[in-house]
């Protein structure tokens, strides 16, 4: 699916709503009626475990509803939707983010979850969620608010955050004739690279090992660019600027002496963190890494909630958040119905 995929699908998906509800304004359920007291499954997170997760579940006629305050397609959308994914099994020559969270809104919608545009605010110790006007409790909750970028702790990092520091590249459009440094190792970074590569007049990649985290790593075509310079070994010890970002001073290695380089923008890609603000006082077990604990039905310490994707998996990939939520929705089914083969 190319060109205009994302739209057909969204028309759809539109068309759907339509033919249900009369499509209000952000923060109406796009189900017609609701039932805030009378589901089986409610999915806290509409990225792509949620989504996942919601469609398993619909598909095993299971009342299910799905909470997202942001963006449907969770990390996909927010962050980066004209990234291909490479890595996604079936697609062999990619798919865009983008077009991949369409697909992925639309089999939830289509398999009868409900999808209700609303940020959970609160998720009380019994497990009912909070969202605005909106109180609900499914007999299964299911955990999967993502995660957010991780501050790399440099010097002017916070100060300049919005005015030059950012921690996405959402279009690279928007660093246009710009000198940017990217700052990190991972295989979020290198995409960082490849997507400004096309726009920045001058992109410097920045690690302070001497090896990449990267699976795949730069690209022949990046290495051979001439916009781009790679500092591998290097450290950014302070942002530097005034009123936004002016540069970063650098040192090489274990070096005495730094040097200052101008830059208009700084991308820091210094790993994710999970999202646990909403369940502080639900009592869930955490791992040493912060995410929540759970066993390999993904079910967490505390009786009927569930978690899955960025949130308790210390691997970050699409494919990781898919499969946790197929093991989710069968759990769910199985607490739910309780069939005689439960074991």
């Amino acid at each position: 699916m190319r060109g205009n995929a994302l739209r057909s699908v969204a028309d759809r998906f539109d068309a759907r709503k339509a033919e249900r509800t009369e499509c209000g304004p952000r923060g109406e359920a796009i189900s017609l009626e609701p039932r805030p007291k009378d589901y089986d499954v409610v999915i806290v997170g509409g990225g792509p475990a949620g989504l996942s997760a919601a469609a398993f579940c619909g598909k095993k006629f299971l009342r299910t509803a799905v909470f997202e305050g942001k963006c449907w397609g969770g990390i996909l959308t927010r962050h980066c939707p004209d990234k291909r994914i490479d890595n996604y099994p079936g697609v062999p020559k990619g798919i865009l983010a983008e077009e991949l969270a369409a697909l992925l809104v639309e089999q939830a919608h289509g398999a009868g979850a409900d999808l209700i545009d609303l940020g959970v605010e609160e998720i009380a110790p019994d497990g009912t969620v909070r969202a605005k006007d909106l109180e609900t409790a499914g007999k299964v909750l299911i955990l999967a608010c993502g995660s957010n970028a991780g501050e790399a702790g440099i010097p002017g990092e916070k100060e300049f955050a919005g005015r030059g520091v950012h921690y996405r590249v959402h279009d690279p459009s928007r660093f246009r004739g710009m000198r940017v440094v990217v700052v990190g190792g991972g295989d979020t970074a290198i995409s960082h690279v490849h997507r400004l590569l096309g726009a920045a007049v001058r992109v410097t990649f920045v690690h302070r090992k001497p090896h990449l985290r990267s699976v795949e790593g730069l690209s022949a075509e990046a290495l051979q660019s001439g916009n781009l310079e790679v500092l591998l070994g290097t450290a950014v010890e302070e942002i530097l600027g005034a009123a936004r970002v002016e540069g970063v001073r650098l040192r090489q290695g274990t070096e005495a002496g730094t040097r200052d380089l101008p830059a208009d923008a700084v991308i820091v890609a210094a790993g994710r963190v999970p999202n646990t603000a909403l369940f502080g006082n639900v009592g869930l077990g955490l791992d040493p890494e912060g995410r929540i604990a759970t066993d390999e039905w993904q079910r967490t310490s505390v009786p009927r909630i569930l978690a899955i994707g960025d949130v308790s998996s210390p691997l970050k990939m699409i494919i990781t958040a898919v499969g946790q939520a197929a093991v989710a929705a069968h759990e769910a089914y199985e607490q739910v119905r309780s069939p005689y083969w439960k074991k």
